[in-house]
Order: C-alpha cells, then sequence, then structure tokens
C-alpha cells in the first residue's frame, strides 16, 4: 500500500519535475533524438514513476500494479476530482 501511495504522489509530482528534471534530460537527448516538446512531460512521469519504483523497492512496498495505478491517478488526480465535482453538482440540479 504504501509503494502505491509513493507512487500517487510521483505522478502528481509530474508537473512540478517537468522544467527542474525533464527539460534537461531532453536537451541532453536531443543530440542524438528529436525530442517534441509535447514528450517532455512524458520524460517528467516516466522519471517520477523510477523515483517510485526505486522508493518502493528500498521500502520493500507495492507492485507493478500498484506502481502504474497509482502513478496514473496521481497524474490525472485533479482532472477526476474535478470531474466527480461536476457529476454530483449534476445531479443535484
Amino acid at each position: 500500500m504504501f509503494g502505491f501511495l509513493i507512487a500517487v504522489a510521483a505522478g502528481a509530482a509530474t508537473p512540478m519535475i517537468e522544467g527542474p528534471v525533464a527539460r534537461p534530460i531532453a536537451r541532453a537527448l536531443g543530440q542524438n533524438i528529436e525530442v517534441q516538446d509535447t514528450e517532455i512531460r512524458l520524460i517528467a512521469f516516466a522519471v517520477a514513476l523510477f523515483a517510485a519504483a526505486i522508493l518502493g523497492s528500498v521500502f520493500d512496498s507495492g507492485s507493478a500494479v500498484g506502481l502504474i495505478v497509482g502513478g496514473t491517478l496521481g497524474y490525472f488526480g485533479l482532472r477526476l476530482v474535478r470531474w466527480v465535482q461536476r457529476v454530483i453538482e449534476g445531479r443535484r440540479d
């Protein structure tokens, strides 16, 4: 369960690490591999999940499925919360 929570935090942190972590990686890769601006968020997500996987291994917690589901929920968390709020508000009207 702790690995799942780490993955949720990593998914939620993806936009925050896009600038300081993913952009330098994209610049380093740019010499050999063409990286488009739309792919930088994907690099940040991959780095965040890699860090979550390492922390999960260190704490001997979680599984690959928990990592994927937790990271996805963390990444799309705010959008999912807004969607649920709209659904609830729509039922009240």
